[in-house]
């Protein structure tokens, strides 16, 4: 774990409620991600010793509670944290084990609220859907929890699913977001949608992603976007294995667990509007990822 850039605290209280500490983060202006729910965490000081140490020290100086090193339970395996316009950040995570819940006291600076969120809670495949988050255009919707007063998503919910095992799939999860694909082109045809292009692939230009390669199909008319809405917005049997949707008249977009991309255009071009020809274009997975303090 050397090479990570930072580390995340993961308390894990194993009481009868059993259940998980949870910090909602400062608003600050002109911060895409302030006010929203994280693990305490942040970048590594030259004085730590390990991240180990790291998680330690951001646990103790954002939310009062200090622990010694023998309550680390699991070193979870790295985590990617992906940020607009920089290099995705390499994120320890630390599994914590405690007998009780315990009080915190919260750095003003860093956080306003924390929580202790059950288990039992986060396992209920019902509560995952997919939310409209603050701050993003509302035809994104991104996998998450409803938490007053703003959703668990990003990073921070995929780390939960992740250490809970909450994504149950079979298969390469690369293959997930193609499924859901596919399901959504056929209830689209079923529903009297022309289809004027199968699925092809298409190179994107370059991004700090990497070279993209998108699946793409066509329909004649223009995407319902109130039919596809229900769609996702019904309760689900099992936990969304997608990072992100977008849903405008022009082409519906899907990002998956392993960050590719499926699009399903209207008016039956595969330039969708010409979005996926904008040099400029940030990938929708770009967009999910909410590590506020690791700056």
């Amino acid at each position: 774990m050397a090479d990570a850039d930072a580390a995340v605290a993961i308390l894990h209280a194993r009481n009868n409620r059993e259940s998980v500490l949870l910090i909602r983060r400062v608003e600050r202006e002109k911060d895409p991600w302030s006010g929203h729910w994280s693990f305490p965490g942040g970048r590594c000081d030259p004085g730590d010793r390990d991240l180990l140490d790291t998680a330690l020290r951001e646990l103790e100086e954002e939310c009062g509670i200090r622990l010694e090193r023998n309550h680390m339970e699991t070193a979870l395996p790295l985590a990617v944290a992906r940020r607009r316009g920089g290099r995705p950040l390499l994120v320890a995570p630390f599994v914590f084990r405690i007998d009780d819940e315990l009080p915190t006291a919260l750095q003003e600076c860093e956080a306003v609220e924390s929580r202790w969120v059950q288990l039992s809670e986060l396992r209920e495949p019902g509560r995952h859907r997919f939310v409209s988050v603050p701050g993003r255009p509302v035809e994104q919707q991104f996998p998450g929890i409803e938490l007053d007063p703003v959703p668990l998503w990003g990073f921070t919910y995929r780390l939960i699913t992740d250490w809970l095992g909450l994504v149950q799939y079979s298969g390469p999860l690369s293959h997930a977001a193609f499924e859901t694909a596919s399901a959504l082109l056929r209830l689209l045809l079923a529903n009297g949608s022309v289809l004027t292009h199968g699925w092809a692939e298409r190179a994107v230009h370059q991004t700090w992603l990497g070279q993209q390669t998108v699946r793409m199909a066509a329909i004649e008319d223009e995407i319902p976007v109130p039919s596809v809405l229900a769609y996702f917005s019904t309760p689900q049997l099992r936990v969304p294995a997608l990072n992100a949707i977008e849903i405008r008249r022009e082409f519906l977009r899907l990002a998956g667990l392993a960050y590719e991309e499926y699009w399903i255009c209207g008016h039956g071009g595969l330039g969708c509007g010409s979005p996926l020809l904008d040099k400029e274009r940030e990938p929708l997975a770009a967009t999910t990822d909410e590590i506020v303090d690791l700056q």
